[in-house]
């Protein structure tokens, strides 16, 4: 398996893209964990598994976003734990 090298970052997050047969791959590895994160899927061109990954990212940091608020407003009470759950239920 072939990674890139130097990884590419995208919001602070690292972005490797690994090559398997005829087909690319991508992990990312947020800047405070360890391990790294995918969406397991395979593509076609190293550019599509960058911009997946890149998309990847984008909904993790938008997520990560809107937990925090929706935390807030639970704390605060503008909001019940039970709307709270139904906010952020992402299935």
């Amino acid at each position: 398996m072939l990674r890139t090298k130097p990884q590419i970052t995208h919001h602070g997050w690292h972005i490797e893209v690994m090559s398997e047969a005829e087909e690319f791959f991508f992990q990312c590895y947020h800047p405070n964990l360890t391990d790294f994160c995918n969406d397991g899927s395979a593509h076609s061109t190293f550019e599509a598994a960058l911009t997946a990954a890149r998309h990847f990212i984008d909904r993790e940091v938008a997520i990560q976003a809107l937990l925090e608020v929706v935390e807030s407003w639970m704390r605060t009470g503008k909001i019940s734990e039970d709307e709270y759950w139904n906010l952020t239920d992402f299935a």
